[in-house]
């Protein structure tokens, strides 16, 4: 999994390097100002999808707020079935809880490279800091209590239960019950994040938000949360992620944003 990200991280580079080479734009500068975002990635431990919100602070920088929803699973996690009820849905063993985490950050946004011909990539760097709520539903699974043999025929009866590591072994789970199951029971976790990263923005129009996302975010919770039953409880996930980042800029032409380029100008 980590070649993999290493591999996308490189591929970004390299296209930073292969694709800026291109004819100048003849599309007229503009000026941005707010922009609105959404982000869909596949994580080292899961996925996420998120919204962002921009506001220019001024031609390079803007101030954001971020809402985050995902799912959070344990590296030992493997699907595997019951040997003998094969027919039947694949199950993690051994998982007590599946973990979601709703996150809302503010932060700030950079742009440290900009597209100044077709074909470029203008790159970003962003972090920011917020709240963190983790959603703990426990896991069931369809357990085989008895079965018996009638006119031929095997009668299995089975409940739900919750996974006993004392207990159960792989053929004593017959199937994974229904999702919905337990989800009365689920437990809200708060918890702080720190999230950091690099967009490599590929957009042929000054309106319009196309990249390729990398970064890290570092979950830590005021409790310590247990997904599998033979492993030790933990307090601090970190993921990685790479994703897809689209969206819209509100922009202004060239003329009527005359005085916010000057404000630029002397920013800098």
């Amino acid at each position: 999994m980590m070649n993999f990200y290493l591999l996308l991280i490189f591929f970004c580079f390299f296209s930073l390097i292969t694709l800026a080479q291109g004819e100048l734009n003849p599309e007229a500068r503009v000026v941005t100002t707010n922009e609105h975002s959404y982000l869909v990635s596949l994580n080292s431990n899961g996925f996420s999808a998120s919204y962002q919100y921009g506001k220019r602070i001024d031609g390079f920088r803007k101030r954001t707020v971020d809402i985050d929803f995902s799912y959070i699973k344990h590296p030992k996690e493997i699907r595997v079935e019951n040997p003998y009820y094969q027919s039947q849905k694949k199950f993690v063993f051994g998982k007590l809880n599946t973990l979601f985490a709703i996150r809302s950050g503010m932060g700030k946004q950079k742009e440290i490279f900009s597209i100044f011909d077709k074909g470029g990539i203008a790159i970003r760097y962003h972090y920011s800091l917020g709240a963190t709520l983790a959603l703990l539903k426990p896991v069931y699974y369809e357990v085989v209590d008895s079965t018996k043999i009638y006119n031929n025929v095997q009668y299995i009866y089975i409940s739900d239960k919750q996974f006993d590591y004392s207990i159960h072994q792989i053929s004593d789970i017959y199937s994974r019950s229904s999702f919905f199951k337990g989800i009365n029971e689920t437990k809200f976790i708060p918890g702080l994040h720190l999230k950091g990263g690099f967009s490599f923005v590929f957009s042929e129009k000054y309106e319009a938000i196309n990249a390729i996302e990398v970064g890290a975010i570092a979950d830590v919770f005021v409790k310590p949360i247990q997904i599998m039953a033979n492993e030790k409880k933990d307090r601090l996930f970190v993921t990685l992620y790479v994703g897809y980042r689209f969206g819209k800029i509100k922009v202004r032409n060239k003329e009527s944003a005359k005085s916010l380029i000057e404000k630029d100008e002397e920013t800098d």
